[in-house]
């Protein structure tokens, strides 16, 4: 995964001396790029404000008139950081083939985005954080639960518009197909575990048909 570049550059100011919006935009996203890797390479805890303002280049007066405090700058970078993943998402297009084919194309996209180091670390720092920072975890689960599942029930649609699958729930079943084929692999990568490509295919395919069997038309 790549970020935007975080070299030092010279921020641009308009008549009076104010930053221009370009400018501000600029510095934001200088910001929230580097909040979400000193998060990811260091914590939440051991992160300071002092240290993320170094790090963009911006003042913290900057910061703080944008975000209360340190739960909400890292609830607004972990945002713009998905952002982007999900973007792989938003570009798949369900293959005209069958629906078993197309849903393993698709969970190897899943797979792909959420087993990349960052994707794990990110997980990692939520986990061990949420019992510091009270109400963090459930603001990042109302504001960000539907994001990824909305894509996996666009797929599902697709298939389900087709005939050939039925689908009682499309938010729940998407939900299901989702932890069906993230569930195991995403669990050891927290442990540091990847099991080999072959193993790892073999249990994406199992978790497919599992799940188109109980979708079955009748």
């Amino acid at each position: 995964m790549t970020f935007h570049s975080l070299e030092p550059v010279e921020f641009k100011r308009g008549p009076g001396g104010r930053p221009t919006r370009q400018e501000a935009e600029r510095r934001h996203l200088a910001l929230l790029n580097a909040a979400i890797r000193l998060f990811l390479d260091h914590g939440l805890d051991a992160v300071s404000i002092d240290e993320i303002a170094k790090r963009a280049e911006v003042a913290k007066r900057f910061i703080y008139a944008r975000y209360r405090d340190k739960s909400e700058l890292f609830l607004a970078a972990l945002e713009h950081w998905a952002a982007d993943r999900l973007d792989v998402l938003q570009t798949f297009k369900p293959p005209p083939e069958r629906a078993e084919y197309g849903l393993v194309k698709f969970g190897q996209t899943l797979l792909g985005m959420a087993l990349q180091p960052d994707a794990v670390a990110l997980q990692r720092l939520l986990f061990s954080a949420a019992p510091r920072f009270p109400g963090l975890a459930e603001q990042v689960v109302a504001r960000n639960r539907s994001r990824g599942v909305r894509e996996v029930e666009r797929v599902l649609s697709f298939y389900a518009d087709r005939g050939e699958i039925a689908l009682s729930s499309r938010q729940l079943m998407a939900e299901q197909f989702f932890i069906s084929v993230l569930g195991i692999p995403q669990r050891l990568a927290l442990l540091g575990v990847r099991e080999p490509p072959a193993v790892e295919k073999r249990r994406l395919r199992l978790a497919v048909r599992l799940f188109l069997t109980g979708c079955q038309v009748r």
